[in-house]
């Protein structure tokens, strides 16, 4: 296809969307962004992430549980027959405190996981009301972020490190680009041609620990949606080292570690599985860093929609938009960008 496409943004959903339009048919595909895989900064969200790849579809979110779904099939896929990706198989432990809550509908979820089971009443942790066993992958995110550059490139597409301050500049920037796709996250609320105020920063603080004896991914979800901006998780990497959370704080801006919420998360982790120090106690981490990212909230949910611009010389641009992934930009990574790519090759789509 003869298509020059420009995807801004070098996150997990600008990368994906690349290498999707890539795979379609697409021959001429570049990648631009202000940061790229090895940044390590707070306007970049992708670095941040656990990348436990699991749903928070609610059990009436059709298009979200497609994306899962889809997403979850890659994934699966790429632990086994790609292992520069650095995709791990886990087991996946889920405990609920309601299961009508996004993402713990006991129902629906057995459509996108694996092998669920239900946990014994009598084997469930303190305080919850239902729990479940199911198969599930994490992403190592450093490395995985690296295998996607390098897919990118082998597929033939290219990257530059530009920032722009709105769409149009990239329009004007890129004279022979037919095709525009905004990928930039929380940056929407910023291009001066998008101004999406529906976006929002939640801001995340996780502790990366080292304990390669963890080779479960467990979620308790009792705090995820109350005042106390908690949600307790340990998400293992192939690597021997976990990623401990959380939180999902839509108020605070702060881009330092807090040591107070570090102390919480600790504290919390160890009361959900002692198991991950030994059941020597919350001050017997093995901590490698700590770490904060902003995730990019959307109120009406993932944006995938079409509309046509113009240039300065009346020459028509396709742009689309594939943003506001909030919590589930690994997890939604493959399903919304295979919708991105409908929507790039079907003209009678507008949005999806």
């Amino acid at each position: 296809m003869s298509e020059k496409i420009v995807v801004l943004g070098a996150g997990v959903t600008g990368l994906t969307s690349a290498i999707s339009l890539l795979k379609k048919g697409y021959k001429d595909v570049i990648v631009a962004s202000k940061h790229v895989p090895g940044d390590l900064s707070s306007e970049y969200t992708s670095p941040w992430a656990g990348a436990s790849i699991l749903t928070i579809a609610d059990h009436d979110d059709y298009r979200l549980q497609e994306m899962d779904l889809h997403t979850m099939r890659e994934f699966e896929r790429l632990s086994r027959e790609e292992p520069e990706a650095n995709v791990m198989p886990c087991k996946g432990i889920q405990y609920c405190e309601d299961p009508t809550l996004p993402g713990e509908d006991p129902h629906w979820v057995r459509k996108i996981y694996k092998n669920v089971k239900e946990i014994p009443k009598n084997e469930l942790i303190p305080g919850v009301s239902y729990g479940y066993t199911f198969e599930s992958f994490t992403a190592n995110v450093p490395k995985y972020l690296q295998w996607l550059v390098k897919t990118l490139i082998s597929l033939g597409g290219r990257i530059e490190r530009k920032s722009f301050e709105s769409i149009q500049q990239a329009i004007e920037e890129f004279p022979e680009a037919t095709v525009i796709v905004n990928c930039t996250g929380l940056g929407s609320y910023y291009l001066t041609d998008v101004k999406d105020h529906t976006m929002y920063p939640i801001r995340g603080q996780t502790v990366t620990v080292r304990a390669p004896h963890i080779k479960a991914s467990i979620v308790h979800t009792q705090h995820y949606i109350d005042s106390s901006n908690r949600w307790t998780y340990i998400i293992p990497r192939n690597d021997g080292t976990v990623i401990c959370g959380g939180t999902v704080d839509r108020i605070n801006r702060n881009t330092a570690p807090d040591d107070s919420i570090t102390k919480d998360i600790l504290e919390r982790v160890y009361k959900l599985y002692p198991e991950i120090t030994h059941g020597k106690g919350p001050s017997h981490f093995d901590i490698v860093g700590v770490n904060v990212g902003f995730r990019p909230g959307r109120k009406d949910g993932i944006r995938l929609e079409k509309e046509t611009r113009r240039r300065s010389n009346d020459q028509k641009v396709t742009v689309c938009h594939n943003y506001g992934h909030s919590s589930h930009g690994y997890q939604s990574s493959w399903g919304s960008c295979a919708k991105l790519v409908e929507l790039v090759s079907n003209e009678r789509l507008s949005k999806l």
